[in-house]
């Protein structure tokens, strides 16, 4: 969420800072996992802009670039690929109503066995644009008595594949609607909401609808802590019971500190125990964040609450809050440290599956990074376990890509060697395999070590050079392995 208070002069001063990238790789297995692989010359040329501008009614921060690959060789179609991440803000009442809107492109596998997005291949991305438009209120009657209204609605257009899997979740919509009033506990406390989720795939004549009623008791155990009970009732019209059932749980928070934040929640609903977990911490030079969750989920509904990519980004912003406080000063100081030292800005996370579906989804991650006066370190772990919500109907497949578990992990290391060189070290993993319910047996595993220097040529201009080595093991596509190196240039203006 945006800050609710008026920025500082300095916030709301618009910041923008165009950049550019060229890299050339020399692969000698260029679509390692697919029959056009060979030798290949491939030229990566990225231009775009990072911007943020806060004021006091209106607000836009994001992204806006375009990836354009080449392939001397002509092993795979030339591509272009845009990234696109942008959210806007106007408070139309101020103080009471809000417009949020969003525009962000997600890049994910049209087939979660085959290899993704490498920067020496792009055979099986899918480049997805979800749109999002979310008015909102939000009214504080007293200082403990809170009122908010919120509806997120988001469309999820493809970008100009033609595959049956992107085409299946083309003009997919998805409804987030909530509505709440609570007190907080002084000692005790309540909240009562209502929401509806609703996700409408193309072709499908009925809408997938789930309505929510709870009402909480929260207690004040301490300054820092507090926990309660909730219960409530749902109603669902995918069931073949589409009666009200009961649901029931309870919560827990934990807040020493700013820097320190833990929240737990757990309640019984009719595709078992539905869990949400947090927890995340901060200090000048060391950040780490732990979720787990398990929920009923869809495929716009994933791509709705999928985590920003830019992870490695989000943890460094975290630890630099304290010394740099303005947000603005400080995505740039996180790029200078994500240029000079040729960290990755994201690293692996779950595959989103592309499909007209209603899964139970199971995921897990850690985050966590550490940069010292000469050391960096970025890693991030991941789980993700996604299964059939219903035993019948067009929905319940068993097929492999919608019941499938998932296992990922990225190490990125960097030292500093002089003020101005710095050498890194990548190691990356993947592991995709269907359960054993499916209908398929399929699995791939997919691993990477990749090394390089960068240079700091100017202020705003690196250079790198690099060696990579992949290997990849399946039984459903090619396996094989493929040594790259690589060279990259990149200014920001």
């Amino acid at each position: 969420m945006l800050q609710s208070a008026l920025p500082s002069a300095a916030q709301q001063l618009p910041v923008a800072e165009p950049f550019v990238t060229a890299r050339v790789t020399a692969s000698d297995n260029a679509g390692l996992g697919f029959t056009t692989s060979g030798r290949d010359l491939i030229t990566e040329v990225t231009g775009g802009v990072r911007f943020r501008s806060e004021g006091a009614r209106v607000s836009l921060f994001g992204s806006v670039s375009l990836d354009a690959f080449a392939y001397a060789r002509r092993t795979q179609a030339n591509d272009v690929i845009p990234a696109v991440d942008l959210t806007g803000r106007v408070a139309a009442v101020e103080r009471f109503f809000f417009i949020e809107g969003a525009a962000r492109t997600t890049q994910t596998r049209i087939d979660p066995f085959a290899p993704g997005l490498t920067p020496t291949s792009t055979q099986n991305n899918a480049t997805l644009t979800q749109y999002r438009l979310s008015p909102y209120l939000q009214s504080d009657p007293s200082s403990t008595l809170h009122f908010r209204a919120r509806s997120d609605n988001t469309t999820t257009k493809d970008y100009g594949q033609n595959s049956a899997a992107v085409d299946a979740v083309d003009n997919a919509y998805f409804g987030f609607h909530t509505i709440s009033l609570e007190r907080d506990p002084v000692p005790v406390g309540w909240r009562l909401s209502a929401e509806r989720s609703e996700t409408r795939y193309q072709g499908e004549l009925v809408p997938l609808v789930s309505d929510v009623v709870r009402a909480l008791l929260n207690f004040a155990v301490t300054d820092t802590t507090r926990a309660g009970l909730r219960v409530g009732a749902e109603q669902n019209n995918f069931l073949v019971d589409q009666s009200w059932q009961s649901i029931y749980g309870g919560q827990f928070s934990w807040r020493p500190s700013e820097r320190t934040t833990l929240d737990f929640e757990a309640e019984k609903r009719f595709f078992g125990n539905g869990v949400q977990f947090v927890f995340s911490h901060r200090m000048p030079q060391l950040a780490w964040d732990l979720r787990a969750s398990r929920t009923l989920d869809t495929t716009p509904r994933s791509l709705f609450t999928l985590p920003p990519t830019d992870n490695v980004s989000a943890l460094l912003d975290a630890m630099l809050t304290t010394r740099i406080p303005n947000p603005a000063d400080r995505a740039t100081q996180v790029q200078n440290i994500i240029s000079r030292q040729g960290l990755p800005s994201s690293t692996v996370i779950g595959i989103p599956i592309l499909a007209q579906r209603l899964s139970v989804s199971e995921n897990g991650s850690l985050g966590l990074s550490f940069l010292g006066i000469r050391n960096t370190i970025a890693l991030t772990l991941f789980a993700t376990r996604t299964r059939d919500a219903l035993e019948e109907g067009p929905l319940a497949t068993d097929n492999a890509a919608t019941n499938n578990i998932q296992h990922g992990a990225t190490i990125a290391y960097a030292l500093r060697v002089t003020p101005t060189v710095s050498a890194g070290l990548t190691v990356t993993g993947t592991r995709v395999k269907s359960l054993d319910t499916a209908t398929t047996d399929q699995r791939t595993n997919d691993a990477s070590v990749s090394a390089n220097l960068v240079v700091q040529l100017a202020p705003k201009t690196t250079g790198l050079l690099g060696a990579s080595q992949r290997r990849l093991i399946s039984n459903t596509v090619g396996s094989g392995h493929e040594t790259s190196v690589f060279g990259a240039l990149e200014h920001r203006f």
